[in-house]
Parts: C-alpha cells; sequence; structure tokens
C-alpha cells in the first residue's frame, strides 16, 4: 500500500497516470447474437474476458491517486485472487476470505448474493474503517469460504449510425449470462458470489483463527 499526502493510497485506487487511450469500434463476431460486438480499433484476445470486453487500465501507479475510481486491472484481480484492496496480499486467513463491506451483499431474485467490493484482509480492515468515507465502525465484516464470478459492472453501448457506437448507460450491474447486453458491455469491475458468507464479530476475531464453515 502507498501513501501520498501522508494518507494510505489503496492497491485498488487509480492513479491519474494511468489511463490508457483507446477507440471503441464494432467488430465483427461468428458466435455473437446481431454477428457484431463491442471492441477495440486495435483490439486482442486479451481485452476480453468472461464474453465481455473489459476497460484498459495501466498498472504503472504513476500519477496522482483519484481516490474515488477503481483501477480496473487491480479491482479484477483482487477479485479473482482474494487479494485485499487495502494491502495487495492475500486476504485469505485460515482458509477463510475476509471482506469489510459499507452494506450488506446485494441479493438476486433467486436469494444468491454478489458484491463488487473486493476483499480486506483481516489485518487491513481497522485501517479501511478508519479511513475511508464510505466504511464506518459498524460496518459489516464477513468471511467465505470461497467465491466465483457472478457478473460484471459496465457501460452498456448500441450501436449508431457509420459503425460508431453510442453509450445508453454508465456502470450498471450485468450478470454473465446476459449474454446480448455482454456483447455491447465495456466492464469496469468484476462481481462475485461469495460462497459461505457469515457476519463476523472483528474484535473477537483478532485474538482468535477465523471461523471455519
Amino acid at each position: 500500500m502507498r501513501t501520498a499526502a501522508s494518507l494510505p493510497v489503496p492497491y485498488i485506487t487509480a492513479y491519474d497516470g494511468e489511463s490508457v487511450a483507446y477507440q471503441l469500434a464494432l467488430a465483427a463476431h461468428l458466435e455473437a447474437t446481431d454477428g457484431i460486438r463491442l471492441s477495440y480499433a486495435d483490439a486482442t484476445e486479451t481485452d476480453w474476458l468472461f464474453g465481455v470486453l473489459w476497460h484498459r487500465h495501466g498498472m504503472s501507479r504513476a500519477g496522482r491517486p483519484l481516490w474515488k475510481p477503481v483501477n480496473t486491472a487491480r479491482q479484477r484481480r483482487c477479485m479473482l485472487h482474494n487479494l485485499c484492496q487495502v494491502c495487495g496480499r492475500s486476504a485469505v486467513d485460515d482458509g477463510r476470505i475476509w471482506w469489510v463491506m459499507a452494506e450488506p451483499p446485494a441479493t438476486t431474485g433467486a436469494g444468491q448474493q454478489f458484491t463488487n467490493a473486493p476483499p480486506t484482509c483481516r489485518s487491513c480492515i481497522p485501517k479501511a474503517r478508519t479511513l475511508c468515507p464510505r466504511l464506518r465502525p459498524e460496518s459489516h465484516v464477513y468471511t467465505a469460504r470461497a467465491s466465483e464470478p457472478y457478473g460484471v459492472v459496465a457501460d452498456l453501448y448500441r450501436p449508431a449510425a457509420r459503425r460508431k457506437v453510442v453509450v445508453v448507460q454508465r456502470a450498471i450491474e450485468l450478470p454473465l449470462e446476459a449474454f446480448r447486453d455482454l456483447e455491447y458491455a465495456l466492464a469496469t469491475q468484476l462481481i462475485v458470489t461469495p460462497h459461505g458468507l457469515q457476519r463476523t464479530d472483528l474484535e473477537r476475531s483478532l485474538d482468535s483463527p477465523a471461523a471455519v464453515s
């Protein structure tokens, strides 16, 4: 975790020197519903994951921290590898993944829980609660036995004249089975489903091993 103006900068925070210029375009694709999908003018296969195009973001941590925006690449890395959003190290302790959330995770109509908040390791939770404006001392602390990708936070585009694209919705949540929408989405954050999620008493857990399901 870096510092800026004497304040620690969370691992997932975006910096103004990490922006990457790109041009969105439409490209033919055999498996796409309409035969086309959102793409980059200079796209490579690594620009897609889970069937969706991802916002390009550098990893240099150069320049000034932007505080509110998250770095797409680091947020996704935290979600996929259970890393702490504050320090960037493992958020797994005694086989459980640790989280601190401003609000309880969202729930689908079928009762499936999901969140776009990356894990936070047990040792970083007190610091996060103190310094993060969105968290309060009474924020929710959880552990989970595992997690898996559920969806993305994305900007949704639609085709326009002369093979251009226009944005129609910003920062919407799309499940990974929303195939048609994903073909025209630019993902900025990964959403996961935590399995075996349990509310945890942090103060008591700091003096004892993490609960095991």
